[in-house]
């Protein structure tokens, strides 16, 4: 009895949509006219859902947002290869559109020709990555140092990007770096360096978010350039003859197109007798150091040498003087001396000191014979006598008190 039932059930629910009229009137389509808000990242494949259950005779078709056709029952209409409708099941009616990009944005409809029409609507928001775009955008540029630089970073993408700029710092640059070794300077697609130096000089990073995707990156290397600038270690250097020497010369200029030694206006070029070396300062970007290596210098070898710099922005030279180092002589010995003298008693006697090394003569009346001269006496150090006189009365005064002392001990036994 009840496969009965089942069977008659299953049979009411397979063929009587199909085939079955009712008072000359066919069954309506069951079909979800609920609105779908669909958000589809640029360059995927869209899929816009639609559900028709019972469609019997009925046709169904899509509409883009300018209520253009584009399928007709199982049939695209358009030319559009990104558009299809599979049909994986008998109520399937999803639309596919791959690859899809940000002018297929807008509404559409998936109908169904009933009286009257019923639709289904389906917004399609089309989300763009952000994209830094070629044209516009700032490139490797050189400027002089001083000037107004000005980085631009063209970055398109929906919803709007934000923009980051980054330098990355160079390995011989003192400056705070980040913990990948870039410095973050402000946000915005124009980055302006006002009164640039050769030390704000590098590469520039741009990257572009929105949150979509990855992120967007472009790079600008700024090369600063400046004129030549010399400086010497030592203006004045000696050396012993026959000895070797070295003069350096500190250069700071970029480019360095021109950098030599000079004698007497005479390039010096390397010979048995100079070696010319240049060499990086690994603690100074743009900075050389010129060295003049003089072997077993001679008599003639002594005057000035001219360090000589320049590049398409100017020129810049030093001079310095290499003279012959002379030995320092010894000071003479002091003429101080101490004269024994018996002048305050007889038995100790005590010193006075005369810059001289003979002693002033004396007149009868102790009067010295040169002038004025008094001479100095160490009046405020104490005698030999008067420490003797001292110790001797300590002595004493210690045996008076151990013989009261016996003599107490004795009256009380």
């Amino acid at each position: 009895m009840y496969t009965d039932l089942i069977l008659v059930y299953l049979h009411a629910l397979i063929f009587v949509p199909y085939t079955i009229q009712q008072d000359g009137a066919r069954f309506m389509p069951v079909f979800d006219t609920s609105t779908i808000n669909l958000t589809v990242i640029q360059g995927r494949t869209a899929y816009l859902n639609c559900t028709v259950d019972y469609r019997g005779e009925y046709k169904v078709a899509w509409l883009n947002p300018e209520n253009k056709v584009l399928t007709n029952v199982e049939k695209r209409i358009i030319d559009d290869t990104r558009v299809a409708l599979p049909r994986n099941s008998l109520n399937d009616w999803t639309l596919y559109i791959r690859e899809i990009q940000h002018y297929d944005e807008g509404v559409y409809s998936c109908s169904i020709n009933t009286d009257p029409v019923q639709t289904k609507k389906v917004y399609l928001k089309v989300l763009v990555p952000a994209r830094i775009i070629d044209r516009g955008t700032s490139h490797d540029m050189e400027e002089e140092e001083g000037k107004t630089v000005q980085l631009i970073c063209n970055a398109t993408g929906i919803p709007t990007p934000t923009v980051q700029w980054f330098r990355h710092i160079p390995k011989t640059s003192y400056e705070k770096a980040t913990k990948e070794g870039k410095a973050v300077v402000e946000p915005g697609e124009i980055l302006l360096i006002h009164n640039i130096s050769r030390y704000c000089g590098g590469t520039y990073e741009c990257i572009a978010f929105n949150g979509v995707d990855k992120a967007d990156s472009h790079q600008i290397e700024v090369e600063v350039i400046f004129r030549p600038e010399i400086e010497l270690p030592n203006r004045r250097f000696s050396q012993y003859l026959y000895k070797e020497t070295i003069l350096q010369c500190i250069v700071r200029a970029n480019p360095i197109q021109f950098l030599e030694w000079q004698r007497n206006g005479i390039p010096i070029e390397n010979s048995m007798k100079y070696r010319v070396a240049l060499n990086d300062d690994y603690y100074e970007i743009y900075t050389k150091i010129l060295d003049l290596n003089i072997h077993s210098i001679q008599k003639e070898d002594y005057g000035n040498y001219t360090c000589v710099a320049s590049n398409s922005l100017g020129k810049d030279k030093e001079t310095m003087l290499l003279y012959e180092a002379v030995e320092l002589t010894k000071p003479p010995p002091s003429t101080t001396k101490l004269i024994p003298t018996t002048k305050r008693n007889k038995d100790f006697p005590s010193y006075e000191v005369f810059e001289n090394k003979k002693r002033p003569e004396k007149q009868k009346n102790g009067q010295s014979t040169r002038g004025n001269y008094r001479p100095r006496s160490f009046e405020s150090i104490p005698s030999c006598r008067t420490h003797f006189i001292l110790f001797y009365s300590a002595k004493v005064l210690c045996v008076i008190i151990v013989l009261k002392s016996c003599l107490n001990v004795k009256n009380f036994i």
